[in-house]
């Protein structure tokens, strides 16, 4: 009940329509309720006493009611579906933009699948809630206390007999609740596995039919799905078994009215006229109750559907702006690590201790085995976590006291798994400066050495490129997001392995064209080739954790440690892998 109190509080927005379909389903109660009157009437003024004089009048009035009745529904329809499309609109945007709140760890340990069921098929189950269960219990409730004032007024013995099954039905519907509540939590949930399946599976096309798994992965697709079905499966048991059996209880209510009617009209104490009417409001009394245990199937289902959604509104973002945050000036560059001790989730702890500056205008370069907290340092940077202990200061600010928004546009990131979004080259460009003119973005391009190969591209900076770039080969994905961040103009820029995936040619170009887009800004660079930061003017060497050591890559060589084991390892290796290309060099 807690669930749908809450779910009813988003419609508060629309009370001004809420109102008007309100009126209208009013009206549409009272005009359900005002044919058997006329009915009655018929009956006993016309039939019964053989005289005609008042029946044009009362036929009249009794298709004036049936025209009305159908000019309200069509107004009131109108009204409540366009509501429930509005309110699923803004439901939809609403959980959409909560998610972009959320911080990373919550996507990290929530498949994008299940996200994506929320989002749309849970959202959608709420339709059903908002354009008939809602507004049809609110008629069929107006319906049934009217219908029960009229059975009341025209006969209370009657009446008594028609109320007898109700106790029943009100068991009998908390019954059923208890039983099918959990049931439709996992059909959500099912449905849910299957959307994670499908788009895990096809992202992961090319590595299924690499390795020939698609025999496998079509039997686990198909698991998810029948348990999906088994579930809808034993919903649909309980409902197609309990709904006919509250119809038959109903319907035997009214052969009692009917029987016990009869035996009254022969008798002389129920006019013929009172009974047709009396008949037409039991139908009017069960109809609504009917309906209403059908209806509750969908409260349940919204419901189930509600929580889920709720589930997702309740979670509380843990990167977040401080209550007191301020608004970041442009910056120098200014960077400060002191002390700074990390951990993801409740895992072990990752940076210990980790202090470190980045002077204005500094490349640092991070070095290290796999493992060793490069990336790490990164995302703390970016404020995509935060340090358990210690603190991260940007020209003397803390990170945590600064909006995350003016902090990131002046951060720039090129990551070692590029993203790029499912359409034309000059709209991920444009994703880091959407106001950039034209020569803006060429001038990008031009800097990391993408434009000559845009502008091979069947229709150049309009090309769509697909689904993460997947029309372009790895290294024209990287120069691209390399040339996104240029764009975006940052004080801080961040190379994590940008170019981990060009050839040795694209990226002596792009290292290039590095020295002079790196003038002035402030850059950390993460690099497995060591050959590529020899220049820095600062490299820390990380071992688990933990900062080894700190210096230029000649003070680093001239000590030993660990930068200089890892760059000889690299040029041995490099060596034997160019021996083994032309062995005529060993002679």
């Amino acid at each position: 009940m807690r669930t749908l109190k809450r779910l009813s509080l988003f419609l508060v927005p629309y009370w001004k329509t809420l109102l008007i379909s309100a009126v209208l389903l009013l009206g549409r109660a009272g005009m359900d309720l005002a044919p058997p009157l006329f009915q009655k009437a018929i009956v006993d003024q016309i039939i019964t006493r053989h005289e005609l004089t008042h029946l044009g009048l009362l036929i009249g009035g009794l298709v004036g009611v049936y025209a009305l009745q159908q000019i309200i529904f069509a107004g009131d329809s109108f009204i409540r579906h366009a509501l429930g499309e509005k309110f699923i609109l803004d439901l939809r945007v609403r959980l959409y933009a909560y998610l972009q709140r959320l911080s990373l760890s919550f996507f990290e340990q929530t498949s994008t699948g299940e996200l994506m069921s929320r989002v749309t098929n849970d959202v959608n189950a709420l339709e059903n809630f908002v354009t008939h269960g809602s507004a049809l219990t609110a008629v069929d409730l107006i319906r049934l206390c009217g219908g029960t004032v009229i059975l009341f007024v025209l006969d209370a013995r009657l009446a008594l007999l028609v109320l007898l099954p109700v106790p029943i039905l009100a068991v009998s519907l908390r019954y059923f609740n208890t039983r099918i509540r959990p049931v439709y939590r996992r059909v959500r949930a099912r449905l849910g596995d299957i959307n994670a399946r499908l788009q895990d599976n096809l992202s992961g096309i090319q590595v299924i039919q690499a390795f020939v798994r698609e025999e496998r992965e079509l039997q686990r697709f198909a698991a998810e799905s029948e348990n999906y079905y088994l579930a809808r499966v034993q919903g649909i048991r309980y409902w197609s078994t309990f709904f006919p059996a509250m119809r038959f209880l109903a319907s035997l209510g009214t052969v009692v009215v009917l029987s016990v009617g009869s035996i009254m009209v022969l008798r002389g104490m129920l006019s013929l006229g009172t009974l047709v009417a009396f008949l037409s409001y039991v139908v009017s009394f069960y109809e609504p109750v009917n309906r209403l245990t059908e209806v509750d199937n969908v409260f349940q289902e919204a419901i189930a559907a509600g929580e889920r959604i709720l589930e997702l509104l309740d979670r509380t973002p843990e990167i977040e702006d401080a209550p007191d945050a301020i608004e970041l000036p442009p910056i120098r560059g200014d960077v400060v690590f002191e002390h700074v001790h990390f951990r993801y989730g409740t895992g072990e702890e990752v940076l210990h201790d980790v202090s470190f500056r980045m002077a204005p205008g500094e490349v640092v370069a991070l070095v290290g085995p796999s493992g060793a907290g490069k990336s790490s340092i990164a995302n703390l940077l970016c404020r995509f976590y935060d340090p358990i202990s210690g603190r991260i200061l940007v020209d003397g600010h803390d990170l945590r006291r600064v909006k995350l928004a003016s902090l990131r546009r002046q951060i720039a990131v090129v990551l070692q798994e590029t993203f790029l979004f499912n359409t034309t080259v000059r709209e991920n460009l444009l994703f880091a400066k959407p106001d950039a003119t034209d020569e803006e973005l060429i001038a990008a391009a031009q800097a990391a050495y993408a434009h000559e190969f845009i502008e091979a591209l069947p229709r150049g900076y309009d090309t769509e490129i697909g689904e993460r770039g997947v029309r372009l080969s790895g290294g024209q994905k990287q120069r691209l997001a390399l040339a996104r961040a240029i764009l975006a103009n940052p004080r801080i820029l961040i190379l994590d392995e940008a170019t981990s995936s060009v050839d040795a040619e694209a990226e002596y170009l792009i290292q290039q064209a590095l020295e002079s887009v790196l003038k002035g800004r402030t850059a950390l660079v993460i690099a497995h080739r060591l050959s590529t930061i020899r220049n820095a003017d600062k490299i820390i060497a990380l071992e688990d954790g933990r900062i080894i050591e700190i210096g230029d890559h000649r003070e680093l060589m001239q000590r030993h440690g660990l930068y200089s084991q890892l760059y000889r390892r690299q040029l041995e290796l490099a060596m034997v892998e160019e021996l083994e290309r032309d062995p005529s060099m060993n002679s």
